[in-house]
């Protein structure tokens, strides 16, 4: 009992870490463009992951009956190490921002379901099983928004039409 409470402790601290790190991440591309109906996306996209880190919080204080304190340095996947490198990130195109958001949605996705059959009560099953639809939601989202690209249309180009990159 106490190896599964230990798991499931270890399973939502870092879910919650990752979607910090998601959040940080939406918000950083939504200050990034111009093009308002883009924002909103980007802006929704980073609620949901606030929503998904205090529906997570609240389920750690309900089973532990204490903060959860600090997190990780580091979340999972590829948006772990997004913000170690600005460098790396201002030089980004729009294609390699949205990869990256595919990547990690799609990884976020694989982290629920995995969690989901490890977690050790129905509960917490079906929580992890409703996030991992969740962000395999983001992932169709972001799947279209790469398809609308298709080479014309600039994700973070300003009014005007020119790309942000140059």
């Amino acid at each position: 009992m106490a190896e599964d409470s230990a798991l499931t402790k270890t399973l939502i601290i870092q879910a919650i870490r990752s979607e910090m790190d998601g959040y940080r991440f939406y918000t950083f591309l939504a200050e990034k463009t111009a093009k308002e109906d883009v924002k909103r996306k980007l802006t929704n996209l980073a609620k949901d992951e606030v929503r998904h880190e205090a529906l997570l919080i609240g389920i750690y204080k309900k089973l532990y009956r204490e903060d959860v304190g600090e997190t990780p340095k580091k979340g999972l996947g590829v948006l772990s190490q997004f913000f170690d490198h600005p460098e790396r990130r201002e030089k980004m195109t729009e294609i390699q921002y949205i990869d990256l958001a595919i990547e990690a949605e799609l990884a976020a996705t694989q982290y629920y379901k995995e969690a989901a059959e490890d977690a050790p009560n129905d509960d917490m099953k079906n929580v992890c099983r409703e996030m991992a639809a969740e962000e395999f939601s983001h992932y169709e989202l972001l799947q279209a928004e790469k398809e609308a690209l298709g080479g014309k249309y600039y994700w973070f180009a300003y009014d005007d039409g020119s790309p942000l990159e140059d």
